[in-house]
Order: structure tokens, then C-alpha cells, then sequence
């Protein structure tokens, strides 16, 4: 009992900073954790199952992963549902210099350290990534079995691959058996492939068994220096996994060397298990004569070459058209249900990604990274400064009236009650003559006068030289309330105080 009653004490007194708190990374429950910050992705690599949990992974590592600023006091329940990895909550942008310029990949070891969980873009971007690695350059340097990546969209990327045997692609350098990319997307960037027998892809530099479904890449990929058998390919490097209703756009060229292949959308398929549906490059853009480059031990599979134009044209998933195929059940293939992944612009735009950021129920391709579609639902423009005797000329080009000192106004309520009931708070200054107030409301187009829409002036009342009146706009004026046609955009706020001297 003595002893017993001993460990009761000395565990009371254990010091602060020696108990575990534990934090929920998972706020939404939907079994990934939250992404916010280069800290937070850069985390990632020390938990490459995504389950949040200590596991197998060093003390060294857990330390990084627990690290103040990334995921402090990480446990058992920082995921209230079991989590399987990370979803992107914001856009991210890579530095210039200083720490993170340079990217490590994630999952960087092909053996024994291939990112094997989720990771969910959620249609945000990351830009800016530079990525000069050994075996596999890019976001992630290899993922595995189990691994997924969704929703991203990689903008400006370098990644260069530098050690023989590589890949290098702004998403990935090598996805293995078992791992998956969809829709997701790289543009701007440039992908090098810098030593022998390598494989270089706008999006992934190797596919090996694995699947693209629904992406695309218009990155510029080339091979430097009198390099040896490798790959190129505006899409992919090299691939004897699969490639479903994709497309790549970027520029693919190389000098030097020997046994160097090149595609506009993979520079070389082998094997028999090489499948490529329904994907195809632009002709025009991409440089070399096939859209594949090689075609290699069994492989007998091909894309289409198509021009500018010919990708452009289609505007949906008509019937007949090179993009008929293209509307996919990404997120659940079991539920036989098409997810509408593509955005097909006008007749002047290549096919772009589609994703409901906002939460609203529609999908669009202006809020998974713009993608340079406009804004389907802009705000209302801005009221323009208030000028009070051009939006009152009855009032100012009147010698009667002359201005206060200062009027300062405070806006109540919320929703339609903003405009409804308001109060007004102005200063009189020096004036002790009655005083008549003029309120105008922005709707959207131009001010318009409340005082001629029913306006009622209650008594005024005065304490010292402040004066309060509440301004009750009458019901019926219902254009004016802020559940009219532009939502929840227009502005009560503009008042001018004067006196009424006859």
C-alpha cells in the first residue's frame, strides 16, 4: 500500500511539460488530417502510412513530426475516425530561399520509404516546389501500394532527377504497383531528367502498375546533357501502369546522348500490363512526332495526337467527340455514379479540372486553382467614393444647407435588419440648429436616396454634442434590403450630416 500510495504521489507531481495533451488534426472527421502550412506538409514524410500515430517511425522523426508549429502533442486520438492521410486546407507557396526552397521529396527512399496513404488537394495548389533529388524527384519521390493522390494542382514546378534509374514529375517521380493519381494537374513548371536510363514526366517521371485517371500537364520536359536511355514524355516518363482520359500540352525536347526516347504525352510503354485510354497530346505543342515515344516489351498501346484546335473544340462530353469518355466515377467507381470531373471552357481552352472548394454543391474549375476560368458567381462591384453633392444635389446646390463638421457612422443588425434598423451616430461640432439627415444606399449600380423610399426620422436626441437617431426604412421597401439580388453585398454606411438653416 505504502508503495502504492508512493507512485499516486510522485505521478501528482509530475512536472507540466511531461503530461501529453492531445489536439484533434482531423476537425471535419473525414479520416484525414489537415494541411495548412509547408511545416505541416513537410511532416508528412515522417508519417508516411498518414495515420498520425507514432508506429514504427524513430524518436529523431517523431520529434520533427511533433515539432512546435507542425503537429505538438500528437496521440492516440488526434483523429477522433481512424485516419488513412492529409488533405490540403489552403494554398501553398514554396519560398525562394531559405528553408523549404529546396524540396525533399516525400517518400524519397524506392525501398523502404514510399509515401502509402491519401493525400487529398481538395482543388488547392501548390506553387513554386524546386526539387533536385537523387532517385525520384517532385512533391513525392515515390508512393506506393496504397498510395493516392487526388484533387492537387502543382503549379511552376522544377524537378530534376540526377541519379540513374530515376524520375522526376512535379507530382512524383515514381508511383509503384497499388498507388493512384487523379484528378489533378501541373502547369508552368519544367521537368529535367539529368542521368541515364531515367524517366522524366510533366506530372510523374515513372509509372510502374500504377494509374493516372483525369489529369493533365502542360509542363515544358527535357533530358540535359549527353545522357543514355531515358524517357521523356509530357505526362509521364516512362509507364507500364495505366492512363485514363488524360492529356499533356507542355513542350518535350532533348539533345545528346543515345537510346533517349520522346512522346508529347509518355516517352516510353512497356510491358503488357501498359494501358493508355482515351488520352491523347497536343501535336502542335508538345514536339515530338508521336504521342508516345517508344513502344517497348509487348506494350502495343498508343494515344492520339491531336492539334490546338481539335482539343479545344469540344465543349462537353458530346457523343462522337474525343472527350465522350471522359465523364469518370473517380471518387467511388463502385457506386456507378460519373463525378463530372472536367470543365470544357469555350472553343479557345483545353479541358480543365473541376472541385467544389467552397462547399456550396457546385463544382467548378475557377476554384481548383483558376485554371484561367473566371469567376462563375463575382461579388458585386465596390460602391465608389461618396461624393455628397454629386449623389444629393437637391441638398448641396441648395445655399440653405451647409455642412457639419463630421459625421461618423455605426451600422447595426444583421442580414436583412442591417438595412431595416440602423443607427447613426454623428458628431455636431459646433451647430445647434436642427439638423436633417440624408442616407444613401449602394445597391449594386448607383446610390439611391433611402430619405425618398420611406425613410421614418424619429425624434432626435442629443447628449453634449453627440447625436443618436435610429433610421427605420419602411418594409415594404423591399429592394433595398440586403436579401435583394446581390446577397448580402450591399452597403449601409453612408450618411451626410448638414443643417437645415431656412
Amino acid at each position: 500500500v505504502t508503495l502504492a500510495l508512493l507512485a499516486l504521489m510522485l505521478l501528482s507531481i509530475q512536472p507540466a511539460g511531461a503530461q501529453t495533451s492531445t489536439v484533434d488534426y482531423d476537425a471535419d472527421d473525414d479520416g484525414l488530417i489537415e494541411v495548412d502550412s509547408l511545416a505541416k506538409l513537410n511532416a508528412m514524410r515522417y508519417d508516411l502510412d498518414g495515420d498520425g500515430l507514432r508506429g514504427s517511425v524513430s524518436v529523431s522523426d517523431w520529434a520533427n513530426y511533433t515539432a512546435a508549429g507542425v503537429f505538438p502533442n500528437a496521440a492516440s486520438n488526434q483523429c477522433p475516425t481512424s485516419c488513412q492521410g492529409y488533405e490540403l486546407t489552403a494554398n501553398l507557396t514554396f519560398p525562394s530561399s531559405g528553408q523549404f526552397s529546396t524540396w525533399t521529396p516525400i517518400g524519397a527512399v524506392p525501398s523502404s520509404a514510399r509515401f502509402a496513404a491519401t493525400f487529398d488537394g481538395q482543388g488547392h495548389t501548390l506553387t513554386g516546389l524546386t526539387s533536385s533529388s537523387g532517385i525520384a524527384a517532385g512533391l513525392f519521390g515515390t508512393v506506393g501500394n496504397g498510395g493516392v493522390i487526388r484533387n492537387l494542382g502543382v503549379i511552376n514546378a522544377t524537378a530534376a532527377v540526377s541519379s540513374d534509374g530515376g524520375g522526376a514529375g512535379a507530382v512524383a517521380g515514381i508511383m509503384f504497383s497499388g498507388s493512384q493519381l487523379y484528378s489533378s494537374y501541373a502547369t508552368g513548371g519544367a521537368i529535367t531528367a539529368a542521368a541515364d536510363n531515367a524517366g522524366a514526366g510533366g506530372l510523374v517521371g515513372a509509372l510502374t502498375g500504377s494509374t493516372i485517371r483525369a489529369s493533365y500537364s502542360t509542363n515544358a520536359v527535357t533530358v540535359s546533357g549527353a545522357r543514355n536511355n531515358s524517357y521523356m514524355g509530357g505526362l509521364v516518363g516512362t509507364t507500364s501502369g495505366t492512363i485514363v482520359a488524360s492529356y499533356a500540352a507542355g513542350a518535350v525536347s532533348g539533345s545528346g546522348g543515345t537510346g533517349n526516347a520522346y512522346g508529347g504525352l509518355v516517352g516510353r510503354s512497356t510491358g503488357a500490363a501498359a494501358v493508355i485510354t482515351n488520352s491523347y497530346c497536343d501535336s502542335q505543342t508538345t514536339g515530338p512526332a508521336n504521342c508516345v515515344g517508344f513502344l517497348a516489351s509487348l506494350s502495343t498501346v498508343a494515344a492520339d495526337g491531336h492539334t490546338t484546335s481539335a482539343l479545344q473544340m469540344p465543349t462537353g462530353y458530346t457523343a462522337g467527340s474525343i472527350y465522350a469518355d471522359w465523364n469518370l466515377d473517380l471518387s467511388d467507381p463502385a457506386d456507378g455514379v460519373n463525378d463530372d470531373p472536367w470543365d470544357f471552357g469555350t472553343t479557345s481552352q483545353y479541358p480543365a479540372l473541376k472541385f467544389d472548394t467552397d462547399g456550396d454543391g457546385t463544382a467548378t474549375a475557377y476554384e481548383f486553382g483558376r485554371q484561367g476560368r473566371p469567376n462563375p458567381n463575382p461579388p458585386p462591384p465596390s460602391p465608389p467614393p461618396y461624393n455628397p453633392a454629386h449623389d444629393h444635389p437637391e441638398i448641396y446646390q441648395n445655399a440653405r444647407y451647409e455642412m457639419a463638421a463630421s459625421c461618423q457612422v455605426r451600422t447595426t443588425g444583421e442580414g436583412a435588419e442591417a438595412v431595416s434598423t440602423s443607427t447613426l451616430t454623428f458628431d455636431l461640432g459646433d451647430y445647434t440648429r436642427p439638423i436633417t439627415l440624408a442616407l444613401s444606399l449602394w445597391d449594386g449600380t448607383h446610390f439611391r436616396s433611402l430619405q425618398s423610399q420611406g425613410i421614418n426620422m424619429p425624434e432626435l436626441r442629443q447628449d453634449g454634442q453627440t447625436a443618436t437617431v435610429e433610421v427605420v426604412t419602411d418594409p415594404a421597401q423591399t429592394r433595398f434590403r440586403l436579401d435583394s439580388e446581390y446577397g448580402l453585398n450591399l452597403v449601409l454606411g453612408y450618411a451626410d450630416c448638414h443643417t437645415d438653416d431656412p
